[in-house]
């Protein structure tokens, strides 16, 4: 990769946050902390996940909710830039410094006023860590084969998919760096197999976004998944399921593009059927509006994983009459009403214990969070 790639300007300026989806309260409690930290402000701090789970977006809203919004912006993709460039990529060069060098300004430079966002830092050399300190915590460097001393007002956001705190413990990464960074934070991004109630969720919103169906069996195939390439892998799969289904997440589809990536698709398992009653005359409009309500309500409930508050997401139960809520819900008071809401069209049509009783629904870990109700 050439270092033009490596060193990527210009990151989008449009209001990320929105685009953390889910309504798991990992999800919902990390889009809180990211407001948060944009209201007070910050100077250094670290972003940790999984590969996949969407750090580079977490940075961008990271940025955009802060007071830099309209200001420079940088990321420096460490691994991509080789190591004997890092330097003049970072500080810049005076002409003259070795052959073909000419004034040039470095990422920090150009950066002057707005963010700095290092992406996968912990594969930075030691050496090249100490360079980086020295820099954020001086706010001043020189360029490469110059003499005056440049500073600089920046705010660091660094990202890695590493646990830096045990590198630094193993003294793979240094310990000072490592609490600069973290000085104003550090925020974990769940993987997807621990919140496995946004899968629906992602889902829905690449069906929307690309006009596509998805069968309802593909939830099942999808849901049972344990995503080790996160949110990227699953995009990955769904677009690759598109193209086999010929514009549609059939479930056919969605399982041979699993099975592409390696993953292994248990056969679907029976719930049982809501209580059967006898089919109405076809005049009986009341009793055909419920057959259908009741039909809704288990879907959303099997498509859900037994997520009693995101199947209610997903029927629009957070919105009130005549309003225009956002989706997915950001606030606890919207997801309590989808949960409440329901919890009454189940009961009142009939469906709570069915939907109690249904094997592999509902069943989440215990260290979930107050939404796996």
């Amino acid at each position: 990769m050439t270092v033009a790639l490596a060193v990527r300007k210009g990151m989008r300026t449009h209001d990320v946050t929105s685009k953390l989806l889910g309504v798991s309260s990992a999800i919902v409690r990390l889009r809180d902390e990211i407001k948060a930290i944009g209201r007070a402000g910050f100077r250094s701090l670290l972003i940790q996940g999984e590969s996949g789970v969407g750090k580079e977006l977490v940075a961008e809203a990271l940025r955009l909710a802060s007071g830099r919004a309209n200001a420079p912006s940088e990321v420096f993709d460490c691994p991509a830039v080789p190591e004997d460039h890092l330097e003049s990529e970072l500080f810049g060069t005076t002409r003259g410094a070795f052959p073909g060098a000419i004034d040039k300004a470095g990422v920090l430079e150009r950066a002057d006023g707005g963010t700095v966002f290092f992406d996968e830092i912990g594969a930075m050399r030691r050496d090249h860590q100490a360079k980086v300190l020295r820099a954020i915590e001086g706010k001043a460097f020189r360029r490469v084969g110059g003499s005056v001393p440049i500073t600089v007002n920046v705010a660091v956001i660094a990202a890695a998919h590493q646990d830096l705190a045990a590198l630094a413990a193993r003294d793979d990464f240094r310990h000072d760096l490592f609490y600069r960074l973290t000085h104003d934070g550090l925020l974990l991004v769940p993987p997807l197999r621990e919140r496995p109630e946004d899968i629906a969720v992602l889902v829905r919103h690449f069906a929307v976004r690309e006009g596509v169906s998805v069968a309802p069996a593909a939830y099942d195939a999808l849901a049972s998944c344990p995503w080790p390439g996160n949110v990227r892998q699953l995009s990955s799969v769904l677009r690759i399921a598109q193209r086999l289904g010929n514009g549609a997440l059939t479930n056919e589809a969605v399982e041979l593009a699993l099975r592409r990536f390696g993953a292994t698709v248990p056969p679907p398992t029976s719930s049982p059927a809501p209580p059967v009653t006898p089919a109405p005359p076809v005049g009986d409009f009341q009793a055909v509006t419920m057959r259908a309500q009741r039909r809704a309500l288990v879907h959303a409930f099997e498509t859900s994983g037994g997520n009693k508050t995101a199947a209610g997401i997903l029927l629009g139960f957070h919105r009130s009459p005549g309003d225009v809520a956002d989706d997915p819900p950001t606030s606890e008071a919207r997801r309590n009403l989808a949960l409440r809401k329901f919890r009454y069209w189940t009961a009142r049509l009939g469906l709570s214990a069915a939907l109690t009783r249904a094997p592999h629904l509902g069943q989440r870990p215990a260290s979930a969070g107050p939404l796996e109700r």
